[in-house]
């Protein structure tokens, strides 16, 4: 039913659930005021319990001018419905015909909002009124979100999200008219009741892509297309306000680099196959970001952190018309905001119909069009996801035996558990034990350059359009013939296959270019990536090692590259270790390294290894160019190329040469 008071309003909201480098929390933050439960748990006791009287009441009082003295025959405030929402209470409202969203915050984030306040009204009295704000007020996540709103509101972004409606003034808390104060009701009645903040906000008008039963692909390339644009306006505002940035770093239990802290709610799950899948999910993710310390690794920024398909909104021609819900905003790793993204992408209606791995491949390739990833950030991709997917599944669990009366919690943790045993698995190879390589190739695919029809801003999706393993293809055995057929004239039915052990197309196109030098070769020349373990020595044994052990993992004949760049006032360091060196400090950095002396000479090597089978002998071949250490030129899409100066380069970097100039001496 529809409320009606002659001033009266109410907002709602869509469903939710819930470059620098950064040190994760290690351990779950306990809640202030010496409690002894953590803000995950607290957020269920402290989540509000307001009716939709009450929420009537507030909007006449709080955001109505001339409270309820008008008479009008159209009501100027109506509580249209409450919304589905994790811990908080939203409404969807009208004020004066206008749809709005009120939201009233759970417990623990008003709790932040009203301490941080006291403590700038504190500072302020103790410093005389007039004394500026030095900014310390504005760190809770309420106040992290009203700086985002406005941020977004620049229309450069092409980000629409709802803009925040001021209170009253006479209502306005510590002169803060984005929100306001009220004592209001809670879930725990021992904790009622609480100080909670309110906000109204405008609607975003459009369907939830939740709600949509089927969309297309071409949709969900356009959301990861918005959410890459999201991120850059994010990156802007870190940049620009150091209060916000201040703000995010909080934390916050559905931040990805917290998974760790998981595992005290895994004994909540009751499947035995699913507590062993989580906890194999857990595994994989410490064995790599905390051990293998790959975290250290990515790039850092301010994350939406639950880019889901409840807070997409599309407009009538099934474009992304808003994004909605930033409760979870959170600085972290970057790469996890495209894996949530992708996560939920899975079990979209576009996902669920046995299309969850294209899916997710829909969202990757619109977000890294807009907003690429690094090599380092797309070789996590899928264990982030299964990340995600372990979470929102486990924590789904979780909130449900706490609240069993809410359905909502559910709508994506069951769908979850099957993309989660699909993308990887009890023993992390995904389902069947054989599908983690198939799913990380399809991952490099949707990042492969694409065409943009000039008449479309979506880029062309055929490759990765394609149904999951689990649908019986009819015409497998037709597309295995159609191949046969299609070799040209002459060419034998046996020929040879050599794999180049990379993932870089950039560098297989280059090692197809000199083998062939413009001729045909005797054999397939193919790529593939293999990820191989990080070796220690010196060039030659850790090239032999690596095509051995590649040759095994291939079963068949393969080509390995090793490459090392060598500054002789290191003791021709870096060596085999130039990447990790390049990933850590930079192009920049590598010249920091060497500020100390003048002599900025060195040397470029290159060690080609080849093995015909598993267990054959490894020939190598090493190559050297002299050369000196640069200020970056150049392209800086390749390597450390933009650094090395060679002897004979006529004054050329190896990123300002042609292919045929460097070709001819590396």
């Amino acid at each position: 039913d529809v409320i009606h008071h002659r001033p009266s309003l109410t907002t709602g909201h869509r469903p939710s659930h819930p470059s620098t480098f950064y040190s994760p929390p290690s351990t779950m933050a306990m809640a202030a005021d010496n409690s002894s439960q953590n803000d995950e748990v607290r957020r269920k006791l402290l989540k509000p319990k307001v009716t939709p009287d009450e929420a009537l009441s507030i909007l006449i009082d709080l955001y109505i001018a001339d409270g309820f003295g008008v008479d009008s025959e159209l009501p100027r405030a109506e509580v249209i419905q409450e919304l589905d929402s994790y811990d908080d209470v939203n409404y969807l409202v009208k004020i004066n015909g206008e749809k709005a969203l009120l939201k009233i915050h759970n417990g623990v984030e008003s709790e932040k909002y009203i301490s941080a306040h006291a403590k700038k009204r504190a500072k302020l009295d103790a410093a005389g009124s007039s004394s500026a704000d030095d900014g310390s007020s504005r760190t809770s996540v309420i106040d992290l979100h009203t700086a985002i709103f406005g941020h977004l509101a620049t229309p450069k972004y092409n980000v629409t999200t709802g803009k925040t409606i001021p209170t009253k003034k006479s209502a306005s808390s510590d002169g803060d008219e984005s929100v306001c104060i009220r004592e209001l009701a809670v879930v725990s009645s021992e904790h009622s009741p609480q100080q909670l903040v309110i906000r109204l906000q405008g609607w975003v008008h459009g369907t939830p892509l939740s709600s949509i039963k089927w969309c297309p692909i071409e949709t969900l390339i356009d959301s990861g297309a918005c959410l890459g644009r999201t991120c850059h306006a994010l990156d802007e505002l870190a940049t620009s306000d150091p209060d916000a940035l201040q703000a995010s770093k909080r934390y916050h239990a559905w931040d990805g680099q917290n998974l760790m802290d998981l595992k005290p709610y895994i004994s909540h799950i009751d499947d035995i196959d699913q507590r062993k899948l989580v906890s194999n999910v857990i595994e994989g993710f410490e064995k790599a970001m905390i051990e293998g310390k790959e975290g250290e690794k990515l790039r850092m920024g301010i994350n939406h952190g639950d880019f889901n398909d409840a807070n997409i909104i599309i407009d009538d021609e099934m474009k992304v018309s808003g994004v909605i819900d930033f409760g979870d905003t959170v600085y972290s790793w970057r790469v996890l905001d495209v894996a949530v993204a992708m996560a939920y992408a899975m079990i979209s209606s576009y996902g669920q119909g046995k299309r969850s791995l294209s899916a997710a491949c829909a969202i990757l390739r619109g977000f890294h069009h807009t907003y690429p990833l690094s090599s380092n950030e797309r070789k996590h991709l899928r264990l982030l996801v299964a990340c995600r997917l372990a979470l929102s599944a486990t924590m789904g669990n979780y909130t449900y035996k706490q609240n069993p009366e809410n359905e909502y919690i559910l709508f994506h943790s069951k769908p979850a558990w099957e993309a989660l045993h699909f993308i990887w698995g009890i023993d992390g190879q995904g389902a069947g034990g054989n599908t983690a390589e198939a799913v990380e190739n399809a991952f490099d695919i949707a990042c492969d350059d694409i065409h943009v029809p000039a008449e479309s801003s979506i880029p062309e999706f055929i490759d990765i359009s394609f149904p999951d393993p689990s649908v019986v293809d009819p015409l497998a055995t037709a597309r295995v013939d159609s191949k046969k057929n299609q070799k040209p004239d002459g060419e034998k039915a046996s020929e040879p296959v050599v794999t180049f052990v990379t993932g870089n197309k950039k560098k297989a196109e280059e090692v197809q270019r000199i083998l062939s030098a413009g001729a045909d070769l005797p054999f397939k020349l193919m790529n593939h990536k293999i990820d191989l373990p990080e070796l220690q020595g010196d060039p030659i044994s850790v090239a032999k090692e690596k095509c051995a052990l590649a040759s095994k993992e291939i079963k068949g004949a393969v080509i390995t590259e090793d490459t090392s760049l060598c500054f002789t006032a290191l003791n021709n360091m870096p060596g085999v270790y130039i990447k990790w060196f390049l990933e850590a400090n930079g192009l920049d950095g590598l010249n920091d390294m060497i500020s100390f002396s003048k002599d900025k000479s060195g040397y470029a090597q290159t060690v080609v290894a080849f093995c015909a089978g598993p267990g054959k002998e490894v020939f190598t071949f090493d190559g050297r160019t002299q050369g000196k250490i640069v200020r970056p030129r150049g392209s800086l899409d390749f390597g450390w190329d933009p650094i090395f100066e060679p002897d004979e380069g006529n004054g050329l970097t190896y990123a300002e040469m042609t292919g045929a100039q460097k070709d001819s001496m590396s």
